[in-house]
């Protein structure tokens, strides 16, 4: 018969536990019931201190409350995930069965498990288990690294996190409060080019409605060196030779030609079109090690702010413009109207107006239907817009009437800008949906501002209008296709 030992050996445990809570109650009550089911339990209550065990003692499950003191839950989970001696050990993120965010954010950061602080033993055993039997170990672990060089790693990576924030906040400041795609290009450019020396830095988008683009120079550049910048991102965005790619450039042009083939292509994430950001470095082999990565993580901040600028762009054009013939609607050219007449008062400069109204255009419309109808107002607000400077404003006024404001001019001036559209309009044939062709004459009234008034009086942009109105109807009175006066 055999005779059994007097003292049974101990079993092997199932594996060693790093458990990190600030209560020592709390941490009591998991140390037992995880020690009960065969752990070995390291408890530790600071962050940095754990962070230290765990590259000393190399745990099976790291378990960490994620609202400790001195380094919170939070950067703890950074450290581990971040450093390579500790990226793959799991981590199980405790937290207050109320604290949803915490637990969101905990996963966020890499925790493969999050349960709540008030768990039961089973769940909180069944949790460490599941974890230590389904994430893979390394079978050879690096050289631990020092507590010391730990230490300085912790504060490099939140030092870095603490930039990177800063500056997507600064982008996005940038970015949300410029007035149009330009403005938020220029303004994210400058701030991309106060990280890394460049020549030169770009940002272009483009989809099947408009293609943009803006490049910013630190340092003067030739036209030469733009204008292939230019098509190369025409080409990468795939614009049509034909296509308009509204492209603007800030800075200064001059200086020695460069190398646009060293240039750094970064593309960023747009939902509805391509866009890409291009970066000229003074040494690329120094911003490919200090800056590229730091770089490319501002990238999708910076894709957000050019979208949303598109966006603003897109909603202020649904605001001024007319939806039919692209020309600036009744309230804008109003409002353009008033501002151009106090620039004339302050300025002491002439300003004139002309009212335009299409003849007999209902009989278009009787004849060929509303479609034809829309293609002529279409198509002669075309005309029109063609036959004035590019300084000069032309607007829908309502229905078959348009309202130019000419800066600068005077009424006789003002009248000769008239008959130009009104010789434009007549001898110009309309195409029609249906295939046929409708020629459409206009009549015209004309008005000055130094007619109503001396530039010491107050005057409002009706009063202009009315002038103009009243002379176009003395044309029309006078057999139509005239100007007056």
């Amino acid at each position: 018969m055999t005779r059994l030992p007097e003292e049974m050996p101990e079993p092997a445990p199932l594996g060693t536990v790093l458990l990190v809570e600030r209560s020592e109650v709390s941490r009591a009550i998991h140390a037992r019931d995880l020690t009960a089911a065969g752990w070995r339990v390291i408890e530790v209550r600071e962050g940095i201190a754990a962070a230290i065990l765990a590259l000393e003692q190399r745990p099976d499950v790291i378990v960490t409350e994620v609202t400790l003191p001195s380094m919170v839950g939070f950067p703890l989970l950074r450290v581990l995930k971040a450093a390579p001696e500790l990226a793959d050990i799991p981590v199980l993120a405790l937290s207050n069965e109320g604290e949803r965010a915490s637990r969101f954010w905990g996963s966020r950061l890499g925790a493969e498990g999050t349960l709540a602080l008030e768990a039961s033993p089973e769940e909180l055993r069944g949790a460490v288990a599941f974890l230590a039997s389904t994430c893979r170990r390394r079978t050879v672990e690096p050289p631990a690294p020092s507590p010391l060089d730990l230490l300085s790693r912790v504060a490099q990576r939140l030092d870095s996190a603490l930039l990177q924030t800063t500056l997507h906040a600064d982008l996005l400041a940038a970015g949300f409060g410029a007035a149009d795609f330009h403005d938020a290009a220029r303004a994210a450019l400058q701030l991309i080019g106060s990280l890394v020396e460049t020549r030169l830095l770009a940002v272009a988008v483009g989809n099947d409605e408009q293609s943009v683009g803006h490049a910013w120079l630190p340092r003067p550049a030739p036209p030469e060196l733009l204008e292939r910048l230019r098509q190369r991102l025409a080409e990468w965005l795939a614009i049509a030779p034909s296509a308009a790619f509204d492209f603007a450039v800030t800075g200064e042009r001059g200086g020695a030609p460069a190398d646009l083939s060293v240039a750094s292509w970064v593309p960023l994430d747009l939902r509805r079109a391509k866009a890409v950001l291009v970066l000229l470095p003074v040494d690329p082999e120094q911003y490919e090690i200090s800056a590229s990565g730091l770089i490319e993580g501002l990238s999708s901040h910076l894709g957000l702010v050019l979208e949303n600028a598109l966006l603003s762009e897109r909603l202020h054009e649904l605001s001024q413009v007319d939806g039919l013939t692209r020309l600036l609607n009744h309230r804008a050219i109003y409002e353009r109207l008033s501002e151009e007449i106090e620039r004339s008062r302050r300025y002491r400069q002439p300003l004139s107006v002309v009212l335009g109204d299409f003849d007999r255009f209902k009989e278009i419309n009787d004849r060929h239907g509303h479609l034809a109808g829309d293609a002529t107002l279409r198509e002669s607000a075309a005309l029109l817009r063609r036959s004035l400077r590019t300084t000069d404003l032309l607007g829908r006024y309502g229905g078959e009437e348009f309202l130019a404001i000419l800066p600068q001019v005077d009424l006789e001036a003002a009248r000769q800008a008239a008959e130009r559209m009104r010789r434009e309009l007549e001898v110009q044939e309309i195409a029609l949906p249906n295939g046929e062709h409708e020629r459409i004459t206009a009549s015209f009234g004309v008005a000055a501002l130094s007619e109503l008034t001396s530039l010491n009086h107050e005057v409002r942009a009706d009063q202009l209008v009315a002038i103009a109105d009243r002379r176009l109807y003395e044309a029309k009175a006078a057999g139509r296709n005239q100007v007056r006066p």
